[in-house]
């Protein structure tokens, strides 16, 4: 009986300590999650220059009314937050965040601020200690975003444009660059002279080793056979350091049963060639696709394509990033029923040597790797009509990291402690165009001419459809609301509007005669 008892005391202890170690394994797992309860959705992650960790995202799945950016420590700890946006419009910022050794952050999207029935690009600098330094917006008509960007080492940055043009075909992929304080040095955009090109997105943008620029992306590709149909083809821009266009390659061009998507791109650590994460179509049968890696070199040629799944097996690969020298940690998303995203390391042939679900979920992640070539996997969870945000930090075998116990020193390089607090998108610099670009597209399309734009204290207002009667200028606000009215007499062509006590901002122009509407404009107060 003894001896029983001695026995129960010992299988006792035993469980105990086999809890205990699940236990203490289960707390050791690195696993964050941000604003829990509030309905975040995460849309990119960054490793910061402190070894600290950026994250951004919005708030609920669809166009909201506000973003958040999200500042931890190496154990992803929260350090500071900050909200971005105003009840009264929406601002939608991408998966596009950069920062550079300096500290400066670049967050771009795009915003309803300016106009309430569609979105202008914005992009918006903060220093290192979450500030808000300049923020840009290119109003536009129609729904135009600014996609990604890349943090550029003298404080400024290169953002990539889609959709710059109201009839949706002619400039649909531009690049934009802007200095340190905000001023913009060019604009350039890219309109294929191959005419069975069409649809052109623009997804990822990377800085190349001759500190050019490519553009990573899809189109639509005419069929080389009859009847000619159109298949979505990956597709790349190169262009040089001052955004002039280099070259375009449009994978599977020659051959109709083959094509996809390209998402993102990255270069290899001896810069020798460009690794592409794409979804590769098969369009022989039916849709069938499969997760791909892309190799090309410098000059936009085609290297190979490296499935590392069979179509239809395991989903689509939207991101991956080397973590050796001769390996990639990337991420993957669903590939059918009852399958969930998946953190995976591959190596340059493709061939999966670890893969790992982290979450079971069903929306997409993102990976960063960190100084310690340590895998950062985020993404979202979904329960009915609530997000979660989830951060994972895995080691190369794809298990949970353990947690760091030496001491960082974070936000170095704000003088002051920053303060977790909201970041409006007002006071933006807007960007018009240039005057006789302006001009013209109003005496063609709208037969009136606002000049300057934007204006300070007095704009003209000018039509020579006019002067064979009176006619009536009105200004409008925002809102809808009649801010000025003006009669002008049979055969003036202009008239002085003084705009001095109007809030800056934007105003409607529409100018009638006694038949009808003879034009309308939009003028930007500075």
């Amino acid at each position: 009986m003894t001896r029983t008892i001695g026995t129960f005391k010992e299988i006792a202890i035993i469980i105990t300590c086999i809890i205990l170690s699940f236990g203490l394994k289960s707390q050791n797992r690195w696993t964050k999650t941000y604003f829990e309860g509030e309905n975040p959705y995460g849309e990119s992650i960054i490793e910061y220059y402190d070894k600290g960790y950026l994250l951004a995202g919005r708030y609920g799945p669809n166009y909201p009314e506000f973003n958040w950016l999200v500042k931890t420590d190496v154990n992803g700890e929260l350090i500071w937050n900050k909200v971005i946006g105003h009840f009264s419009n929406s601002i939608v910022i991408s998966d596009g965040t950069d920062s550079n050794r300096e500290g400066d952050i670049f967050l771009v999207g795009s915003t309803s601020f300016y106009a309430e029935s569609y979105y202008d690009p914005l992009i918006m600098k903060l220093n290192a200690c979450g500030e808000k330094e300049w923020c840009k917006v290119f109003y536009e008509e129609g729904l135009n975003y600014a996609e990604d960007v890349i943090a550029l080492g003298d404080g400024g940055c290169v953002a990539v444009l889609r959709y710059m043009n109201v009839d949706l075909v002619h400039d649909r992929i531009c690049l934009t660059k802007f200095n340190s304080v905000g001023d913009m040095h060019w604009k350039q955009c890219y309109n294929s002279l191959d005419t069975n090109i069409h649809n052109q997105e623009a997804q990822n943008l990377i800085m190349t080793p001759d500190k050019g620029f490519l553009i990573t992306g899809y189109c639509s590709y005419a069929s080389p056979d009859p009847p000619h149909s159109w298949y979505y083809k990956p597709y790349y821009i190169k262009t040089d350091s001052s955004g002039n266009f280099e070259w375009e390659t449009v994978v599977h061009s020659e051959i109709t049963d083959k094509g996809g998507h390209a998402w993102t791109t990255t270069i290899d650590p001896d810069s020798n060639n460009f690794y592409s994460s794409i979804t590769h179509k098969y369009y022989s049968s039916r849709a069938d696709y499969a997760p791909a890696l892309l190799k090309m070199d410098f000059t936009g040629n085609i290297i190979d394509i490296y499935d590392f799944a069979l179509p239809n097996s395991f989903g689509t690969m939207i991101e991956a990033k080397f973590i050796t020298d001769t390996s990639l940690a990337a991420s993957v998303t669903s590939g059918g029923a009852n399958t969930h995203p998946k953190a995976v390391i591959i190596d340059t042939l493709g061939n999966i040597i670890k893969q790992t679900t982290p979450l079971e979920n069903d929306w997409i992640g993102h990976v960063e790797i960190t100084f310690d070539n340590k895998v950062l996997y985020q993404t979202n969870m979904n329960d009915g009509d609530v997000f979660d945000t989830y951060l994972f930090k895995l080691n190369q075998s794809l298990e949970s990291d353990t947690i760091y116990t030496q001491i960082f020193t974070y936000d170095s390089l704000c003088d002051g402690e920053i303060v977790s607090d909201t970041i409006v998108q007002d006071d933006c610099g807007i960007i018009v165009g240039m005057e006789e670009i302006y001009r013209a597209k109003s005496e063609i399309e709208n037969k009136i001419l606002i000049y300057p734009n934007p204006a300070r204290d007095k704009f003209t207002v000018s039509s020579q459809q006019s002067a064979v009667s009176s006619w009536r200028i009105e200004v409008y606000d925002l809102f809808g609301r009649k801010v000025d009215e003006m009669q002008v007499t049979k055969g003036q062509t202009k008239i002085e509007v003084n705009t001095i006590g109007w809030k800056k901002g934007l105003y409607v122009i529409k100018v009638r005669n006694k038949i009808g509407m003879i034009g309308s404009g939009k003028v930007i107060l500075d």
